[in-house]
C-alpha cells in the first residue's frame, strides 16, 4: 500500500472514530485539571483579587514569580514533583487509551461503543504499558548515549575553538541527532503499539522487534505516514499561534466593560480546547494511517 493510500484511508478511518477522540481528549483534559487545580488554588490565595493577579491573565510576570518564590517557598520543588509524577501517569494512560483506539480499527464499519472501546483498552493495556517500558528505555538510551556523552565530548573537542559559530554548528548537531533518534524510537512504538493490537497475543518485546524491523525495512513509507497527519498537527497549532498573538488577547482583555475580561479569557480557553481536540483527532489519524500501512504490507486484518 502506498503513502498516500494508507494516508487517506486513515483519514478515513479517523472521521468514524470521533468518540475515541472524545475520550482521549476529555481524559487528558482532566488529567491537566488535576494538575493545575492545587497550583491554581496556591496561586490565587497569594494574588486574591489585587491588580496582580489582573495582571497575570494578561500574560506571565518575572516580579510576580521573584515575589512568590521568596513567600511560598518549596512550592516550586512540590509543583516540579507533581508535574513529573502526572506526566508519567499520562504516558500510562494514554498507552492504554490506545489499545481501545486501534482495536476499532478492525471492523470500523460496526457501531462504535464506549463500552467495547474500555474493554479493549483493558484488554491490550497491560501489554501496551510494558510496551511503553520499552520505549522509555530507548528514549533514555538516546539522551544517555547522544546527548550526554556525545555531547560531552563535543565539548571537550570544542572547548579551545576561536569560532563561537563552529562551536554552535557543533552542538546543534548534537540536538539535531537527539531529535532523530527520540523521533525514530516514537515512530517504532507506534508501528508497534499497531503489532500489539493488529495480531493478537503478539508480547511487548515480539511486537518492538517486528516494529524496529519493519521501519528499517520500509523507512520511506513508515516515516511518510508518521509525518504527514502529525504535521497537520503542528501546523494547527502554528495557525493558532498565529491568530492569537498575546497583543491581540491583552487587546481583548484590557478595558471594556466589567464582563469583558472573563469573556475574553473564557473564549481564549475555548479557542485553546478547540486546538487540542483536533491535534487529538490528527493524533488518531496518524495511527489509523499506520494500521493501514501495517496490515495492508502484510496482508492482515481489514482495515
Amino acid at each position: 500500500m502506498s503513502v498516500a493510500s494508507s494516508i487517506g484511508k486513515g483519514f478515513s478511518l479517523a472521521r468514524r472514530s470521533g468518540p475515541a477522540v472524545w475520550i482521549l481528549f476529555l481524559a487528558n483534559l482532566g488529567l491537566a485539571a488535576l494538575v493545575g487545580f492545587p497550583i491554581y488554588l496556591n496561586i490565587q490565595r497569594f494574588t486574591g483579587d489585587s491588580l496582580m493577579g489582573r495582571e497575570m491573565a494578561r500574560g506571565f510576570s518575572a516580579d510576580w514569580l521573584t515575589d512568590f518564590a521568596f513567600s511560598s517557598q518549596g512550592s516550586f520543588d512540590r509543583y516540579g514533583k507533581l508535574i513529573v509524577v502526572m506526566g508519567l501517569v499520562s504516558l500510562v494512560l494514554n498507552s492504554i487509551l490506545a489499545g481501545g483506539v486501534l482495536a476499532h480499527f478492525r471492523a470500523p464499519e460496526q457501531k462504535y461503543s464506549f463500552g467495547d472501546f474500555f474493554r479493549s483498552a483493558a484488554h491490550y493495556g497491560w501489554r501496551l504499558v510494558r510496551l511503553l517500558i520499552i520505549g522509555l528505555i530507548c528514549y533514555w538510551i538516546v539522551f544517555k548515549l547522544v546527548n550526554e556523552k556525545l555531547g560531552m565530548w563535543v565539548d571537550q573537542r570544542t572547548g579551545n575553538w576561536a569560532s563561537d559559530r563552529s562551536v554552535f554548528y557543533a552542538h546543534l548537531a548534537v540536538t539535531l541527532l537527539v531529535l532523530v533518534g527520540l523521533g525514530f524510537f516514537n515512530l517504532v512504538m507506534d508501528y508497534a503499539r499497531v503489532r500489539v493490537v493488529l495480531e493478537e497475543g503478539t508480547g511487548a518485546i515480539q511486537a518492538f522487534l517486528a516494529s524496529l524491523g519493519f521501519s528499517l525495512a520500509r523507512f520511506g513509507k513508515a516515516l511518510g505516514v508518521y509525518l504527514v497527519p502529525s504535521l497537520c498537527g503542528l501546523v494547527l497549532l502554528a495557525a493558532y499561534v498565529l491568530l492569537f498573538p498575546w497583543r491581540v488577547i491583552d487587546a481583548a482583555i484590557a478595558g471594556g466593560s466589567h464582563f469583558r475580561e472573563p469573556l475574553a479569557l473564557a473564549g481564549l480557553f475555548f479557542a485553546q480546547q478547540l486546538v487540542m481536540f483536533w491535534r487529538f483527532w490528527f493524533r488518531v489519524a496518524t495511527w489509523a494511517s499506520e494500521w493501514s500501512l501495517y496490515s495492508g504490507s502484510r496482508g492482515g486484518a481489514q482495515s
